[in-house]
């Protein structure tokens, strides 16, 4: 709590030294009403609802609010990110995702940046990824759906940026960071676990393509949580790669692509685990995995079609369900393909979803199942105005279930191989503003 309120009471003293009449703010609104109708095997099928919006980008609760704040004046500057979700017990639960104050030095060739960081420039900037390797992420899940998503919160530091003139487009720079296991005790951190847990990263603006990288060292401070196990989780590379010349040569095409690379030279440990009543030596970590996307959309003014691609490589996972606390080496593929027509001058969009996962590998979920899930997905929108719209959404899924009692336990009534069935409807609205 004291390090936040240290970083509210430096960004806005930075806002007050800032002119009023460079202000801009802008946000966003989501919510909706959601439904859905499950079942498990041969289980009975559970029924529930209740007001979210599943679209995997409005967080797990029942609305969210968040607000953009960006100031500048002169040289010196000031970005804010807050974000308000509602949750079905009438509280609220607020969150920063970034506030920080910066300057530009040496005509814009070095910037510095201090505060609560984000908004990096060596992200992966989304959208199905959206990792800066300067904030801290984690698995959240949303509360009626339970489909995951990837989180982040921005973390205390010092960044700079240097921006050559002599090569245009050029940025480097390092990140001085606070550890990304945010709840750890501080008397025990070293200058060098600081050090340790830097960023340095590069980009490059061209006009045919752009490319940036962002890596984040490990130190030994993130095992000073109370509740560690001691070991270090590794280091996080993340990229982003995008052409700039299909839209060129057809108007709104374009190809990316991003990744993340988690768990780089984390510390493994022989951990003594008793399975089937022998005992056998296991390796744990935090698990490396290194996961990509390939997108490809092309957006027109009678159409939208795109195509994302996703790999996963997954080493040494760390899962606290399975007896024992393994699942060595798989390799995940998602497909995921959809069309949207545009009617009356894109004031109604209709279109369909597709989906598709696959896993292979020795540590599956399922040895023998053909596929880990299928989804369909169809959709209509109401666009109202520039920055708001409905969208009604029915969702079919049907993957295997995260259960296999042969190495985990498994929740009563649920079978080995057991798959899910869901049929899901979600109203959807969101306001950008």
């Amino acid at each position: 709590m004291r390090r936040i309120v240290v970083v509210l009471f430096i960004v806005l003293a930075a806002a007050g030294a800032l002119s009023a009449q460079d202000v801009t703010m802008s946000g966003e609104l989501r919510t909706g009403l959601y439904m859905e109708e499950e079942t498990i095997g041969n289980n009975d099928s559970v029924a529930k609802g209740g007001m979210t919006n599943n679209d995997g980008d409005s967080g797990s609760a029942e609305g969210r609010l968040r607000l953009d704040l960006s100031s500048s004046y002169g040289n010196v500057g000031l970005r804010v990110r807050f974000q308000i979700e509602s949750l079905p017990v009438g509280s609220i639960r607020p969150s920063w995702n970034y506030a920080y104050a910066y300057g530009h030095l040496f005509n814009e060739q070095l910037t510095i940046s201090a505060g609560l960081l984000g908004d990096s420039p060596w992200g992966a900037g989304g959208p199905k990824l959206r990792s800066d390797p300067e904030s801290r992420e984690y698995i959240a899940y949303n509360d009626l759906s339970g489909d995951s998503y990837v989180a982040a919160e921005g973390l205390v530091g010092i960044r700079f940026e240097y921006k050559p003139a002599f090569v245009p487009g050029l940025n480097i720079g390092f990140v001085l960071n606070q550890p990304d296991q945010v709840a750890i005790d501080t008397k025990e951190q070293t200058f060098g676990d600081v050090l340790g847990e830097s960023v340095i990263g590069v980009s490059y603006q061209h006009e045919y393509f752009s490319v940036r990288v962002g890596y984040r060292f490990d130190s030994k401070a993130d095992a000073y949580a109370k509740d560690s196990q001691k070991w270090d989780e590794g280091g996080r590379l993340t990229y982003r790669l995008e052409e700039r010349v299909l839209d060129k040569l057809v108007e709104g095409m374009k190809v990316w692509l991003n990744g993340d690379y988690y768990g780089i030279g984390c510390e493994m440990q022989d951990i003594p685990k008793m399975v089937n009543n022998e005992q056998k030596i296991v390796k744990l970590g935090s698990g490396e995995y290194f996961i990509n996307w390939l997108y490809w959309l092309w957006d027109t003014d009678n159409f939208t079609a795109r195509f994302y691609a996703g790999l996963g490589i997954y080493k040494s996972y760390n899962n606290g369900l399975f007896k024992p606390r393994e699942r060595q080496e798989y390799q995940s593929l998602e497909l995921l393909p959809a069309f949207y027509y545009k009617f009356f001058d894109n004031l109604l969009q209709v279109g369909l979803g597709l989906g598709f996962g696959v896993e292979f590998g020795p540590g599956k979920t399922y040895k023998n199942s053909p596929y880990q899930y299928i989804s369909i997905e169809p959709q209509i929108r109401l666009n109202i105005g520039r920055g708001a719209h409905v969208a009604a959404v029915y969702t079919y899924t049907d993957k295997y279930a995260w259960w296999n009692k042969d190495v985990m336990q498994v929740p009563d009534g649920v079978k080995e191989g057991d798959k899910s069935v869901k049929h899901a409807i979600n109203i959807r609205a969101v306001y950008v503003f």
